[in-house]
């Protein structure tokens, strides 16, 4: 009982203390011993954040393409904000699949002894790409975040990672639609 509440305070103390640095940097991996125990560890790793990607194209030539790109890997777009140049869906539940693409493709939330968690949680996704000017090109800045509970039990959301598969596919849909 006393490592779980030392685990407990560990991990609350590291959450409130999160984010990033003065100088702008992401916040290093931590790694905590339980007090009385040398094999006990707890290790928080920070959140990977946006993928950035250039391309050699002129902004209003990519925001042109972006919503067949997003309907091409089975994202409803629902945000668009041209100021601002972001368009993509900050926020939509799915369960299964995307498309035809089974979830856990693109996303890890564990496993148990029936297979991914992906491919039996609800899952709650979001996807947001912003154009950014980059010389004669641009960059683009995709958000991709994903969470899942169990359909059978009342439990909150759990986050899950991203595998990088959507963004790759996304990425590969918007330069053959500019090539």
């Amino acid at each position: 009982m006393r490592s779980v509440s030392a685990i407990f305070l560990l991990a609350t103390a590291a959450c409130a203390s999160g984010g990033t640095s003065a100088g702008g940097s992401s916040p290093a991996t931590q790694t905590f011993g339980i007090a009385g125990s040398a094999s006990d560890r707890l290790t928080i790793s920070p959140s990977t954040g946006p993928n950035i990607n250039t391309v050699a194209f002129a902004p209003d030539m990519i925001w042109r393409i972006l919503p067949a790109a997003f309907d091409s890997v089975s994202v409803p777009v629902t945000h668009v904000d041209p100021a601002s140049k972001t368009i993509g869906n900050s926020g939509f539940k799915t369960r299964l699949r995307l498309g035809k693409t089974p979830l856990s493709r693109f996303i890890e939330c564990g496993t148990t002894q029936i297979g991914p968690n992906a491919d039996s949680y609800d899952v709650y996704m979001t996807l947001l790409v912003q154009v950014v000017p980059d010389g004669t090109g641009s960059r683009l800045v995709t958000t991709f975040e994903a969470s899942a509970r169990p359909i059978s039990f009342s439990q909150s959301y759990s986050r899950c990672s991203s595998r990088g598969t959507l963004e790759s596919r996304l990425l590969a849909a918007i330069t053959a639609q500019l090539q």
